[in-house]
C-alpha cells in the first residue's frame, strides 16, 4: 500500500487504510483521511461490503440480534471469498498496527514493522470503532438495549469495569446462594434429631432416678459409657477406611494428572515449528510428573505403617471392650430392676449421643451460615453499590445528551426499570403449570421486587403475593407452589433488573418516544447522539437514509462538520449535501462490471466532482434542468 505516514490522528483512534486481497474487491486500497471520508457508487458496487469487511477485520461482527449478524456475515462470505482484509490503524496512545484477517480465520496483528505481535483485537481491545449497517439506526430507536449500548459508550472504560465486576458477583453470589441453600437442608434436617435431645434427657434423668442402691452411681456410669464403645467402634473403623481409600486415591489422582499432562504432548507438537517449546514444556512436565510418581510409593508406606498401628489399636480398643462389656453385665446382673431395664436403657443412651452429635453439627452448621450469609449479603450490598454506580454514569450520560441537544431531543434513564429477564425468568418457572400465566408475569413482575418475591415463595406467603400483586388467592397459592424450589430461589436473587434508556424527540409541543415515530423520525433522533464528540472512528451505512434533504442540509452536514473536527467519519452514501456540502476530507468512487469491484476514483470533493454530479445528483444534464425549473 502506499506510504501512509503522512496521516496524522493525535488523541483518537483511526483508520488509516484498508486493502482487500481478493474476492468481489480484490485489489481495493483505500486510504483514509482523518475527517470525513464517504463512500460512494452505484447499487452492487461493493459500499456496503467495504464497511463489513472493516467491520469484520477488526472483530466486530454483529451479535445483537441474529438476523443483522446473519446478513453482515453473508456479505462478507459471499465478497471475500479466498482473500483477506488488511486494515491500518492508529490508537488512542499514538501506536500503529495492521490487522490481517482471512475469511473464516483469526485476525493477525502485526506492528509498525510488519512483524507479528501476541495482540489480539477482541481480548486486549486496542482498537475502537462505532460501526453501523443500513437500518441499524433505526434498530437503536426501537430497541432499549441498543440504546443502552449506545448510552454506555460514553463512559465505555467505567462501565465495561463495572460489569465485569457485576458479572463476577453475580456468579459468586449464585454459588454463594446455592450453598445458604445447602446449609439450611442440612440444618433443618439436624434440628429435627436435635429437638429430640430435651426429651431424651428426661427420660435418661428418670432412669437414674430410679436407679438405687449402693452401685447407683457405677451403673449410671455404666450405662453412659456402654453407648460410647459404640461410637469409639464407629470412630476408628472410620479412621481406617479414609486412610485405606486415600492411598489408592492419591496414586489414582498422579496417574490421571500424568495421563492428562502427557496426552497433550502429540507427536506433531514434538516435531513441528515451535517443537522447541512443546519440548521444553514436556521436559518441565517429566520433572515434575517423575517427582509426584517418586512420592507415591512414600505415602503408600506412610498409610500402610499408620494401617498397621491402627488395626493394633482396634485389636487393642476390642479387648478393652470385651472386658468393659463384661463388667457391665457383672454389674447389671447385681440388679433385678436395672436387668428388666437395661436394653431399654441401652438403646436410650445410643439415640441420645446421637441426638448430641446433631446438636454440635448443627451448631457448628449454623454457625457456618451465619458467616456465609454475612459473606452474602455483604456481597449483595456490593453488587447494589456497583449497580447504584453504573445508574449514575448512564444518568451523566443522558443528562449530557439532554443539555447538549436541548430542546430538540431529551434522554432520560430509569434504574432498574427494565423488567424483561425478570419477567422470562417468572415465565419460564410458570411454563406448563396450567396458568394462564401472562397476565400473573405481568402483574407480580410490575408490583414486586425479585427480592421482594423470593422473601414471600420462602415464608409460603400467599396472602400478601395476593394483595401486592393484583393475584386472587387460589392463584398466588399455586404460584408459590411452582416456585418454591431451589433452582428459581437462585436464579431470582441474581436476576438483573437493566436500567431502562427512552430517547424521546420533541414533535409539536411534546416529546414522544422514538419507538413511536416513523423512520425518519427515528433517524433524526439517532443520527444527531452517533454523530457526537467520541475517541473512535464512526462508520455509517447511508446515514441519510429516511431524512429529508432539509434535515440533512439545516442538521445533519452541521453536525458532520463539527464532529469531523475530533474524530474520524467514514460514511457509505447517496446523497450529495454529505460529501459536497459537509466538505469531505476524501472521496471514493466504486464501480462493477458485475463481477469485479473498484475503486476508480479517489481524493477531495473538487477531484472527484465529476463522478459526484453522475452517481449522486443524476448528472450534469439533471443539474441544468433543475436549475432552468427551479432557478437555482
Amino acid at each position: 500500500m502506499g506510504n501512509i505516514d503522512h496521516i496524522a490522528v493525535n488523541g483518537s483512534h483511526a483508520l488509516l487504510g484498508a486493502e482487500i486481497t481478493g474476492g468481489f474487491l480484490g485489489g481495493a486500497e483505500m486510504q483514509f483521511a482523518p475527517g470525513l471520508n464517504c463512500i460512494i457508487g452505484g447499487r452492487g458496487t461493493g459500499k456496503t461490503t467495504i464497511l463489513e469487511f472493516i467491520r469484520y477485520g477488526l472483530g466486530m461482527m454483529p451479535d445483537q440480534k441474529r438476523g443483522s449478524r446473519s446478513r453482515a456475515h453473508s456479505v462478507v462470505k459471499n465478497n471475500l471469498s479466498n482473500g483477506h482484509i488488511r486494515l491500518h490503524l492508529h490508537t488512542l496512545h499514538g501506536m500503529r498496527y495492521t490487522a490481517d484477517r482471512p475469511l473464516n480465520d483469526e485476525c493477525q496483528v502485526l506492528d509498525e514493522n510488519g512483524d507479528a505481535t501476541a495482540i489480539s483485537l477482541n481480548r486486549d481491545r486496542i482498537f475502537k470503532a462505532d460501526i453501523y449497517s443500513q437500518n441499524q439506526i433505526e434498530q437503536i430507536a426501537t430497541d432499549t438495549g441498543f440504546q443502552l449500548k449506545l448510552i454506555d459508550q460514553f463512559e465505555e472504560e467505567n462501565i465495561q469495569n463495572i460489569n465485569t465486576e457485576i458479572s463476577r458477583l453475580l456468579r459468586d453470589i449464585e454459588h454463594s446462594a446455592g450453598s445458604l441453600r445447602q446449609f439450611d437442608r442440612q440444618i433443618g434436617d439436624l434440628t429435627e434429631t436435635a429437638s429430640e435431645a430435651p426429651a431424651i434427657e428426661e427420660k435418661l434423668k428418670g432412669f437414674q432416678q430410679q436407679t438405687e442402691g449402693p452401685n447407683a452411681d457405677a451403673i449410671n456410669t455404666a450405662h453412659g459409657n456402654k453407648a460410647v464403645r459404640d461410637r469409639e467402634q464407629h470412630a476408628m473403623g472410620y479412621l481406617q477406611s479414609e486412610i485405606s481409600s486415600f492411598s489408592h486415591r492419591y496414586q489414582k489422582a498422579i496417574h490421571d494428572l500424568m495421563y492428562n499432562l502427557q496426552g497433550q504432548m502429540h507427536a506433531p507438537l514434538l516435531s513441528g515449528p515451535n517443537q522447541d517449546l512443546f519440548s521444553s514444556a514436556n521436559a518441565l512436565i517429566g520433572e515434575m510428573t517423575d517427582e509426584l510418581h517418586k512420592s507415591i510409593p512414600w505415602v503408600a508406606q506412610h498409610c500402610s505403617t499408620i494401617m498397621a498401628n491402627l488395626n493394633t489399636m482396634t485389636n487393642d480398643l476390642n479387648l478393652r471392650h470385651a472386658q468393659q462389656e463384661q463388667s457391665y453385665r457383672q454389674l447389671i446382673e447385681q440388679s433385678q430392676a436395672e436387668r428388666g431395664r437395661a436394653v431399654e436403657r441401652t438403646q436410650l443412651q445410643k439415640r441420645y449421643l446421637e441426638v448430641t452429635e446433631a446438636k454440635r453439627q448443627l451448631d457448628e452448621l449454623v454457625s457456618q451460615r451465619r458467616q456465609s450469609h454475612y459473606q452474602h449479603q455483604q456481597m449483595a450490598a456490593r453488587l447494589s453499590t456497583l449497580r447504584d454506580e453504573r445508574f449514575k454514569l448512564r444518568k451523566k450520560v443522558a443528562d449530557y445528551l439532554t443539555s447538549t441537544l436541548n430542546p430538540t431531543i431529551r434522554v432520560t434513564m430509569t434504574q432498574a426499570g427494565n423488567i424483561d429477564k425478570y419477567a422470562a425468568l417468572l415465565t419460564d418457572g410458570l411454563k406448563g403449570s396450567g396458568l394462564r400465566y401472562a397476565s400473573i408475569v405481568d402483574k407480580v413482575a410490575s408490583n414486586l421486587a425479585p427480592a421482594e418475591l423470593s422473601s414471600l415463595i420462602q415464608s409460603r406467603n400467599a396472602d400478601q403475593l395476593a394483595e401486592m400483586a393484583g393475584l386472587d388467592p387460589t392463584r398466588s397459592t399455586r404460584v408459590i407452589e411452582l416456585l418454591a424450589n431451589d433452582h428459581f430461589l437462585i436464579r431470582l436473587e441474581s436476576v438483573d433488573l437493566e436500567d431502562l434508556p427512552c430517547i424521546e424527540l420533541l414533535d409539536g409541543r411534546d416529546y414522544k418516544d422514538a419507538s413511536a415515530l416513523s423512520t425518519g423520525q427515528r433517524c433524526t433522533t439517532i443520527l444527531p447522539i452517533l454523530l457526537m464528540e467520541s475517541e473512535r472512528p464512526l462508520l455509517i451505512d447511508q446515514p441519510e437514509d429516511n431524512l429529508d434533504n432539509a434535515f440533512i442540509f439545516e442538521t445533519i452536514v452541521r453536525s458532520v462538520k463539527e464532529a469531523k473536527a475530533s474524530r474520524q467519519l467514514i460514511f457509505i452514501t447517496h446523497n450529495p449535501n454529505i460529501p459536497v456540502l459537509a466538505e469531505a476530507d476524501r472521496v471514493f468512487v466504486l464501480s462493477s462490471d458485475g463481477r469485479q469491484g473498484a475503486i476508480t476514483h479517489s481524493g477531495s470533493v473538487d477531484e472527484v466532482k465529476e463522478q459526484i454530479e453522475t452517481l449522486l445528483e443524476g448528472g450534469r444534464e439533471a443539474f441544468l434542468r433543475r436549475k432552468e425549473r427551479y432557478g437555482h
